[in-house]
């Protein structure tokens, strides 16, 4: 496309003083006839390009215009190129980053672009958890779009009980945490958080809704996270835990090592007591109870009940 191909040229230009025809006639795979409209195109829109005659001559920007994409720096630059666009792939951007970092990477100096593919080839982030599901690519996509065109939806939803709902909402914003989306919607009860893989049906209502222009994303989801952590029961348990099975458990429970001379030596924090209970019945050999030791009755309890629930002719059958 046209637009493409003007953005290429312009980053083509940013990056050397001057470029001639022939050169980003090769490089845009067009014809030489083409660069000059194209710069006659760039030009009317306000860009100072020109072209000079001669044996040193060439096509160039103005040097000020030029000089604004070669000020960035080698962290800057690697803030821009790490690798891992798992996000904007869930919201089905992820080959439009790809596409726009290799246009910029096009116009950076010959310094920049190393500096660039080192960032991708050193550092990855991966923000999903072991053996999470993956998301709901095609609803993330329809949903960044009612979110950017100010449109209203239909919205089918079951919450964590199993109970479930159809409304109207207006969406304002998605958030990812650890790899889980969040609908941060506006409804006639206010402003609620809804879970994209819990939502069973989404559709496009006709009308446009007016956003709120003092709503800030960032600042909502910061005081509903706090919210929800001030709200959670916290029941501490102090546990031994074999070097095996310490970075399995890490993954889903961040652990405090209270002593650093002992590094199996861990403290997690469970939302409940029942909580605890069944985590340790679960981890079985992994792990041993080191406080609060009366919490040992309860663990040998349900796994009492555990073996004579399943050791029943009744269950057998």
């Amino acid at each position: 496309m046209k637009a493409d191909r003007l953005v290429s040229l312009l980053l083509m230009l940013q990056s050397a003083p001057r470029r001639t025809a022939r050169e980003l006639a090769a490089r845009l795979e067009v014809s030489e006839r083409t660069i000059y409209r194209d710069v006659d195109a760039l030009s009317a829109s306000g860009i100072p390009v020109y072209s000079e005659r001669g044996a040193e001559g060439g096509i160039a920007l103005a040097e000020g215009y030029r000089k604004a994409l070669l000020h960035f720096g080698e962290d800057e630059i690697r803030a821009l190129f790490i690798s891992g666009t798992a996000i904007l792939s869930d919201l089905g951007l992820g080959a439009n980053m790809d596409r726009a970092l290799e246009k910029l990477r096009g116009g950076f100096s010959d310094v920049q672009r190393r500096a660039a593919e080192k960032a991708r080839g050193r550092i990855h982030i991966d923000q999903r958890r072991w053996n999470q599901s993956d998301p709901p690519v095609e609803q993330l996509a329809l949903l960044r779009r009612a979110v950017w065109d100010d449109r209203a939806l239909d919205l089918g939803y079951e919450d964590r009980t199993g109970a479930s709902s159809t409304r109207m909402i207006e969406p304002y914003g998605l958030v990812s945490k650890a790899g889980v989306w969040y609908l941060i919607a506006r409804t006639p009860q206010g402003y609620r958080s809804f879970r994209v893989d819990r939502i069973r049906h989404v559709a496009e209502r006709n009308e446009r809704f007016e956003r709120d222009p003092a709503f800030d994303l960032d600042a909502y989801w910061q005081e509903s996270a706090a919210s929800v952590r001030s709200s959670v029961e916290r029941f501490s348990v102090t546990l031994r835990v074999s070097p095996a099975a310490l970075d399995s458990i890490n993954g889903y429970w961040p652990m405090e090592h209270p002593d650093p001379n002992e590094p199996s030596l861990v403290v997690v924090h469970f939302a409940s007591e029942r909580a605890a209970v069944g985590h340790l019945v679960l981890w079985n050999e992994s792990v041993e109870l080191v406080e609060p030791l009366a919490l040992r009755d309860a663990v040998v309890a349900h796994a009492r009940h555990l073996l004579e629930r399943y050791e029943s002719s009744d269950a057998i059958r």
